[in-house]
């Protein structure tokens, strides 16, 4: 079982094999031994190109808005201009 200690507390998360867990590389972890079957297992490290935890949320929350917009309402000229800005925004808060 994995063992994930977050900002909300400890976290037991077994699941099926083939499964996916995704938390921050900050959060403390612990796997426990394996106490019958075979453990395979696999880990990467993504980084977000934009560092600031605020902006992030901030461009997560325009991009789902234009998801529901294009919708809603299609490719229509202020759909274009609001997403030329988020990408805007996304290019000056990158990371270089």
């Amino acid at each position: 079982m994995l063992t994930i200690e977050d900002t909300f507390g400890s976290h037991g998360v077994k699941l099926k094999a083939g499964s996916l867990v995704v938390y921050p590389s900050s959060s403390i972890h612990e796997v426990s031994p394996v106490t019958s079957g075979h453990r395979m297992a696999c880990f990467m490290f993504i980084q977000n190109m934009v560092r600031d935890p605020g902006q992030r949320r901030l461009l997560f929350d325009m991009d789902m808005a234009l998801l529901r917009l294009r919708q809603d309402v299609g490719e229509t000229d202020p759909v274009v201009r609001l997403t030329g800005v988020y990408h805007n925004r996304l290019r000056r808060w990158a990371d270089s």
